[in-house]
């Protein structure tokens, strides 16, 4: 298997990392509809350059939740909502809302709903919103899909990054005459920390490329969640007192790992969809070990 990013995929990378860094609008040169014009893999290194950057913005749900669930053609601001009344992340400023309303999922735009901000710790704006009305785009189970793909790549972005921030500091802390990165204690942390944050990357983008299969898809988003824990509780111990300051910045990415491990009923609701997926399927699952006789 190559895990290799093509010559075009590394060329979207430094693309999306350059207009960001410069803070330009993702909507420039059409990165915001490259599922459908380039692919689903290509979605996600969109995604995870934005968590990377902390765009201010629903930018997962635009670019991967949309057009997995085959709805093109949004505006450039829209909000994911589980169910017909609920809290929605970047809500406050959403031009429209995907819905997941039990087998339907429904389009409502800003004029569709009421939308009450609301105080939020998450590192993002919340509203609680309330949906009067919406046009069927989708299945539900599609968008749920979908969702939980936008949640495990937008969770790996945040995480590879604060622990790229984490690194520098324990490059930079000096203790006992050296840095505090060179004990093991601290380096085990960080190489964990590291390890399951990869390993939600490539199981992000695998679910991806399998959108339609909710066992990928929900297992991408139940690990995401366990190394999101992980990655939180690391990198603020090893940073300590100023790891949560919002001078220092680690916050702009733990923070949201925190409300995105809430999200389509956290980490337990995706373990049950493998589980429910696993226990549907109609022979065992294609694995590279032999299976036990």
């Amino acid at each position: 298997m190559d895990l290799a990013l093509s010559p075009e995929q590394e060329a979207l990378e430094k693309a999306v990392e350059a207009v960001l860094a410069r803070g330009g609008q993702l909507s420039e040169l059409g990165f915001l509809d490259v599922v459908r014009d380039a692919g689903p893999v290509e979605g996600v290194l969109v995604v995870e350059q934005a968590a990377a950057a902390a765009v201010d913005g629903p930018v997962a749900a635009r670019v991967l939740a949309g057009p997995l669930a085959g709805v093109h053609d949004l505006p450039v601001s829209v909000g994911l909502l589980d169910g017909r009344a609920g809290l929605c992340r970047w809500g406050p400023s959403c031009e429209a809302f995907l819905v997941l309303d039990g087998d339907e999922a429904l389009l409502a735009s800003r004029d569709d709903v009421e939308v009450v901000p609301v105080a939020s710790t998450f590192g993002a704006t919340y509203a609680e919103v309330t949906v009067r009305r919406g046009a069927r785009v989708a299945s539900g189970d599609g968008l749920r899909r979908a969702w939980q793909v936008a949640i495990a790549a937008e969770a790996e972005g945040l995480m590879l990054a604060a622990i790229a921030k984490t690194a520098q500091h324990v490059t930079e802390r000096m203790q006992f005459g050296k840095p505090i990165g060179a004990f093991q204690a601290v380096q085990h942390r960080l190489a964990g920390a590291y390890a399951q944050a990869m390993g939600a990357r490539w199981l992000a983008r695998r679910g991806a490329w399998y959108a339609g299969n909710e066992f990928i898809t929900a297992s991408a988003a139940a690990y995401a969640c366990e190394a999101a824990a992980v990655t939180y509780q690391n990198t603020h111990q090893v940073t300590g007192a100023i790891g949560i300051t919002s001078e220092y910045g680690l916050v702009n990415w733990t923070l949201r790992l925190l409300g995105l491990r809430q999200e389509l009923g956290g980490q337990r609701a995706h373990a049950r969809r493998v589980a429910l997926a696993r226990q549907a399927m109609d022979k065992p699952w294609p694995s590279p070990l032999p299976l036990p006789s």
